[in-house]
């Protein structure tokens, strides 16, 4: 009994080691550890995008490509977050640039014919703060309405 438990031990720990997530990490809530933004070429297109906003920052779904669009509102060391959400069970978190320094991406590959919706918040040393509402449910593949 006392070697299946070390050998537990010892697979985890290998598991945790080959994964790069320290044991700290590993036990957080996701929201604690979002998706850096990519830096964006420009703004999104606004024919091709889902907007929502708040005094946080702004951000959009993009349904061509399943792009999640962030931008920081404030340069005051607080992180803008997105936090999305699907209607078959993922939630997904994009940190903006730094220091409102414009568009930045996080690429999903959401499920074809499913619904998103998504929310901002700020994000400091594990503490959130002005959380906004949902947007609306919005479809991944033509980004009507669900």
């Amino acid at each position: 009994m006392r070697l299946r438990r070390t050998l537990t031990a010892v697979a985890a720990a290998l598991l945790l080691l080959g994964s790069n997530v320290s044991p700290a990490a590993a036990a957080d809530p996701p929201w604690l550890h979002p998706d850096k933004a990519t830096r964006a070429a420009g703004p999104p297109n606004y024919d091709t995008c889902r907007f929502a906003g708040t005094n946080v920052g702004s951000a959009c779904f993009q349904w061509v490509g399943d792009v999640q669009w962030v931008s920081d509102g404030w340069t005051n060391d607080w992180a803008a977050v997105v936090h999305v959400q699907t209607n078959y069970g993922k939630d997904r978190y994009c940190q903006a640039l730094p220091s409102a320094q414009g568009w930045g991406t996080c690429n999903y590959n959401h499920e074809e014919g499913k619904c998103v919706r998504f929310r901002l918040y700020e994000l400091k040393d594990g503490v959130v703060r002005n959380m906004s509402d949902y947007s609306r449910w919005y479809g991944t593949e033509y980004g009507s309405p669900c």
